[in-house]
């Protein structure tokens, strides 16, 4: 046990178990770590908010909206307590809140949501860093869930775009962005730059991630949809944004 941290062993243990495509194993290491924090750290320490987040990035994972919502607003409002309204953690819970809210049919909040987190992640950040394109991202899924798709399509190939030139084209960031840019043109009709786009992503991250990984096992999803609307042009599917997986730290 870290006696700086006592819950930081088991918070990792539940990063590896959810990674490895493992998330009761995961929800039960973060709650136990989360137990351990207030415990040891007292309620109100800049850790048990990050277990707060994460426990509830699982949980909006698994649809267990209902017990995630709390968790996100109270990791975010100890967030601004501790280390201020415009730290990256921050930033980072207002994107992540949204993703949940936008998931949850509350678009006018999840909107607002979205630009503070990207105003904060630039100020942060710079305007060309990864954590600004994976905002970007998270707001191109919202524009295409709520029919604005050429703004969609705009922020899809900048977030891409942007994370091939800060970590590199095969990284597995930019190989989820591909994924995601891959099911967006699934859906507008676009299916040979589709395939490419999502076998692509699936090379990527079969070559770093474990199989089991949430990134890995929706580039697989994506890439059998493309595939399956390539065989039947007419197939007129649609994704189910509360199953949408995203990125959250």
């Amino acid at each position: 046990m870290n006696p700086s941290d006592p819950g930081l062993r088991l918070f990792d243990r539940a990063n590896r178990a959810r990674d490895s495509g493992k998330p009761a194993l995961a929800e039960s290491c973060y709650r136990q770590s989360l137990a351990l924090r207030k415990r040891f750290l007292g309620a109100g320490h800049p850790a048990v908010a990050e277990s707060m987040n994460r426990l509830a990035s699982l949980l909006s994972e698994r649809s267990r909206y209902a017990e995630a919502e709390p968790l996100y607003r109270q990791s975010l409002a100890l967030r601004k307590k501790t280390v201020g309204p415009e730290h990256r953690d921050v930033a980072s819970s207002l994107s992540n809140l949204a993703n949940l809210l936008q998931g949850t049919g509350r678009s006018a909040e999840a909107a607002r949501l979205y630009r503070r987190s990207l105003m904060l992640r630039k100020k942060v950040y710079g305007p060309r860093h990864e954590n600004v394109a994976l905002c970007l991202m998270n707001i191109a899924i919202f524009l295409q869930n709520t029919g604005r798709k050429l703004r969609a399509e705009t922020h899809f190939r900048k977030a891409l775009t942007m994370l091939e030139q800060t970590v590199g084209s095969a990284h597995p960031l930019a190989a989820y962005a591909r994924a995601n840019l891959a099911d967006f043109l699934r859906l507008t009709g676009r299916g040979s730059e589709a395939i490419s786009l999502a076998q692509k992503a699936n090379r990527d991250l079969g070559r770093v991630l474990p199989a089991k990984h949430r990134y890995v096992l929706w580039a697989r999803h994506v890439l059998k949809r493309v595939l399956k609307v390539a065989r039947e042009p007419n197939d007129r599917s649609r994704r189910n944004p509360l199953n949408q997986c995203r990125r959250v730290k």
